[in-house]
């Protein structure tokens, strides 16, 4: 059990019988040393979001899930397949259940497969993926490297993102899984 006060980011928690991950947790505290937590809820069947209120001592089962590394293999008819590399065990994971998760999976990439109760949960990215840029404008004389004049630039996984206006086409970049955003040219 934990108490919402407890409850941090990424916590998976067991409400009326649903499982949930904190998205953003927000602390406030009121007089007489009243503690509110505001939580916004992920619902990790449903794939809704939800904002909840809790006083900070309200207990609530706290869920662990199992998590493995599998490395993406490849994509084939909206079906994705992915193999452990200690066990050689391959899965199949359905393009639904990988949402926009798709367009950050490349070849080789290694992912926690989440699972509660043999049951699949959602996979986890790493914070960032190195892309390479398939399609865009060319570059312009005079963009300087500060990044300030952006395009649109397409990934090799179908991914449309502005990018800086100095990055070319066949270029390698990192982005930012979270928020889908460029981070850098890759080295």
């Amino acid at each position: 059990m934990k108490t919402a006060f407890q409850s941090k980011l990424g916590t998976v928690l067991k409400i009326d019988g649903q499982l949930y991950i904190v998205t953003r947790y927000e602390y406030r505290r009121g007089g007489r040393g009243a503690t509110t937590i505001n939580l916004r809820l992920k619902n990790l069947i449903e794939g809704n979001s939800v904002d909840r209120q809790f006083d900070g001592e309200d207990k609530m089962d706290d869920v662990i899930l199992d998590r493995s590394k599998f490395e993406f293999l490849y994509e084939s008819g909206g079906t994705y397949y992915f193999m452990d590399n200690t066990t050689y065990e391959q899965i199949e994971i359905d393009a639904e259940s990988i949402g926009d998760n798709k367009y950050f999976l490349t070849e080789g990439l290694v992912v926690d497969v989440q699972q509660f109760e043999g049951k699949f949960i959602g996979i986890s990215l790493p914070a960032t993926v190195r892309l390479t840029i398939t399609e865009c404008d060319p570059g312009v004389k005079g963009n300087t490297a500060d990044g300030r004049v952006t395009k649109d630039g397409t990934t090799q996984t179908g991914y449309t993102l502005k990018i800086p206006g100095f990055v070319d086409q066949g270029e390698d970049i990192i982005v930012n899984t979270e928020t889908g955003e460029y981070q850098e040219r890759a080295k």
